[in-house]
């Protein structure tokens, strides 16, 4: 037991891992004062580039002394070394790691304690056996590193002289098939592919635009009838004459910006979208503008009031409501509308009816329309008719511009009170 403990720490000074390490130039080595300075020099040596300049500015030199160099410090792949024993003017150099063979050396005394060991060793395990280095490798390694000497100049010449022999067999090869008229007839197709795909996704995109006009068209067309009827509710005539269509151009842009890009976009066609607003809107107000007889009638009965009757027919009730009466009533979409949808006319009187088929209530503008239309038909009297109850603020403007807000279940009683009213101020 006492014998294995001293073998071992006999084995342990001696390991080469706690030995001191040292190193030995086996050729002409580069060597400069910083770490920066010898990787640079080396690359440009390695590419036969002059390295005076690293000479003059970092203190770079080259190094024949082949003794012992002692480890100071390492840099990556750089080391600082410092020759043993010191040279007078010769300071610690930094070398390039490959540059450098690391050496250990060993006195008499600790070559008789490593044999004692080895010889233990090799007596009590036969795994325990060290292998003697092979000086072959050592000189083969040295053969090598000599090959890879300062400036590279071998391999350079060898990686040269393989380029030009590749070159000269490419020329060779390349006039053998022509590869210049391959080369050109290759240019020649290309460019008439080019072209071919240019004219080929020009005339896709052309018919997707014209797909995507025809499908707005064809939304405009199915919506012609509700187009007509807003664009007479929203298109009329001031009190000077003018005609006003500041609410049509806003309802059109709020059609545009909902329905039609919505229909666009189901088809896949919203890419399209602002191209082909335009055309788009010049169709929507040749439609919104015929004259309404141009519309299909919904399946309404002009006779009988229902809530979701055609606003068309909600017209001509009222004006039947009225013949009834023993007016003479003319509905203005039959020959044009200028703001009113009834002229009634009895004895001398003219009555001028707005009449609107709302689910909400009626506001400013039904007002401000027949009061326009009062002045254009020159009308005595003007009145609102609706089947739904009146804002505030219409009733107010009604009010100031003297406009009677009807329900159409009392548009027989009021006219039957204007005559009386009428021939009670002529006999008075």
């Amino acid at each position: 037991m006492k014998i294995r403990y001293i073998v071992s720490v006999a084995a342990f000074v001696v390991s080469p891992a706690q030995a001191e390490t040292v190193y030995r130039l086996t050729a002409p080595t580069l060597a400069c004062a910083t770490p920066s300075a010898t990787r640079d020099a080396n690359e440009a040596m390695l590419h036969g580039h002059d390295f005076s300049r690293f000479q003059k500015l970092y203190d770079c030199r080259i190094i024949n002394d082949t003794g012992r160099w002692d480890e100071i410090a390492e840099n990556g792949d750089v080391l600082l070394l410092r020759k043993t024993p010191p040279t007078p003017g010769l300071p610690p150099l930094y070398f390039a790691r490959r540059a450098v063979t690391p050496l250990l050396e060993t006195s008499e005394a600790e070559q008789d304690l490593i044999h004692t060991v080895e010889s233990f060793r090799t007596e009590h395990s036969a795994s325990s056996q060290r292998q003697p280095v092979s000086h072959k490798a050592d000189k083969t390694q040295s053969e090598t590193f000599s090959a890879r000497s300062v400036g590279g100049q071998p391999v350079i010449d060898s990686v040269k002289n393989s380029f030009q022999a590749l070159w000269k067999k490419m020329s060779t090869l390349s006039a053998q098939i022509g590869w210049h008229n391959g080369f050109v007839k290759v240019i020649e197709w290309g460019v008439g592919l080019y072209v071919l795909l240019k004219a080929a996704g020009a005339y896709r995109r052309r018919r997707t635009f014209r797909n995507t006009v025809q499908t707005g068209k064809r939304l405009i067309d199915t919506l012609a009838d509700r187009l007509q009827i807003r664009r007479k509710q929203l298109v009329f005539q001031n009190a000077y004459g003018t005609t006003i269509y500041d609410k049509w151009n806003k309802e059109k842009s709020e059609f545009m910006r909902r329905e039609m890009y919505a229909c666009l976009s189901k088809h896949g066609y919203e890419k399209y979208f602002e191209k082909a607003t335009p055309e788009l809107l010049t169709y929507l107000d040749q439609v919104a503008f015929k004259e309404p007889h141009a519309v299909a009638a919904k399946n309404s009965n002009p006779d009988i009031y229902t809530p979701d009757m055609d606003p068309f027919d909600y017209e001509r009730y009222c004006a039947k409501l009225l013949k009834k009466a023993g007016w003479d009533a003319i509905v203005t979409s039959e020959c044009g509308d200028q703001g009113a949808d009834i002229v009634a006319t009895k004895k001398g009187l003219r009555l001028i009816l707005q009449c609107k088929l709302y689910s909400r209530a009626v506001g400013n503008d039904a007002v401000q329309q027949v009061a326009a239309a009062r002045h254009h038909y020159a009308g005595r009297f003007a009145a609102v008719v609706s089947n739904a109850p009146y804002t505030i603020p219409a009733q107010q403007l009604a009010k100031t511009n003297k406009i009677f807000l009807l329900h159409h279940d009392e548009l027989q009683d009021f006219v039957r009170r204007l005559e009386n009213f009428t021939s009670a101020r002529v006999r008075g």
